[in-house]
C-alpha cells in the first residue's frame, strides 16, 4: 500500500468512528421534554458535528480514489489487453459497488443529520404529547455502508495499480525485436582471401620475366 492508500483508510477510520459515535449521540426519546406551551424541548447533541465530520471525511477519501485512478473508461483503453484482461472484470466490479456505496452511506449520513436536528412541535394523540425524533441505525448504517466503501475504493484503486505495473513492464515488439534481433554476420578478413592470389600474381609475373629473358638471350 502507498501513501495514496493509506490516507485514504486513515480517513475511512475516521469517517466510520464519527458515524458511530453520531449514533451513540443522537437525540433519544427520553431526552426530549415537552414545555407547559406544548412545544418540544430538544437537547444540545454533538451528532451534528460528528454526522458533518463522517460525511465530509468520506468524501474526501472518495476524491482522492477518483483523483488517484482518474477516467476507468480511459486505462481501460489505453492499457494492453494482454496485461489487463484478467482483471478488467474485478476492477469494473469494484468502480460500481464502490460509486453505489458512496452515494448510498453519503445520503444516510447526511439525512441522519437533518433528521437528528429536527425540531417540530409536539403532536397530540390521544391526549398524548409526541415529539419527533430519529430512529436508531440511520447514523449506524451510514457508518457500516462507510467502511464498505473505503475497503472497495482501496480494492479498486490497488487493481487498477497493479494493472498499470503490469503494463508498464511488458515490451513491446518493437522493442524486443531492437534488444534481442541482433544479427551477428561473420566479418570476412581480407588479408587472407587476397593473400595467396597476391603470391600467385608475383610468381606468374616472376616466371614470365624469366622466359623472357631466356628468349631474348637465344
Amino acid at each position: 500500500m502507498d501513501i495514496k492508500s493509506i490516507t485514504v483508510v486513515v480517513l475511512g477510520i475516521i469517517s466510520v468512528a464519527t458515524g458511530f459515535a453520531a449514533e451513540f449521540t443522537r437525540v433519544k426519546a427520553s431526552q426530549v421534554q415537552v414545555d407547559v406551551y406544548g412545544r418540544c424541548s430538544y437537547p444540545r447533541s454533538p451528532a451534528l458535528l460528528l454526522g458533518i465530520t463522517s460525511a465530509a471525511t468520506l468524501s474526501i477519501a472518495k476524491i482522492i480514489i477518483n483523483f488517484a485512478t482518474g477516467c476507468f473508461c480511459c486505462k481501460r483503453r489505453a492499457a494492453p489487453p494482454h496485461a489487463s484482461s484478467e482483471r478488467r472484470p474485478n476492477a469494473f466490479c469494484f468502480y460500481i459497488v464502490f460509486s453505489i456505496t458512496f452515494i448510498i452511506a453519503l445520503g444516510l449520513l447526511l439525512i441522519g443529520v437533518k433528521l437528528n436536528e429536527r425540531h417540530d412541535d409536539a403532536v397530540v394523540r390521544d391526549g398524548v404529547y409526541n415529539c419527533y425524533v430519529i430512529k436508531p441505525g440511520v447514523f449506524a448504517a451510514g457508518a457500516i455502508l462507510a467502511a464498505l466503501n473505503v475497503l472497495i475504493g482501496v480494492l479498486y484503486y490497488e487493481t487498477l495499480n497493479s494493472k498499470g505495473k503490469d503494463a508498464s513492464n511488458v515490451l513491446s515488439p518493437k522493442q524486443g525485436g531492437i534488444t534481442l534481433a541482433q544479427p551477428q554476420l561473420p566479418v570476412e578478413n581480407p588479408g587472407l582471401d587476397t593473400l595467396p592470389a597476391l603470391k600467385r600474381c608475383k610468381d606468374g609475373v616472376g616466371m614470365g620475366q624469366i622466359v623472357k629473358a631466356d628468349n631474348k638471350f637465344i
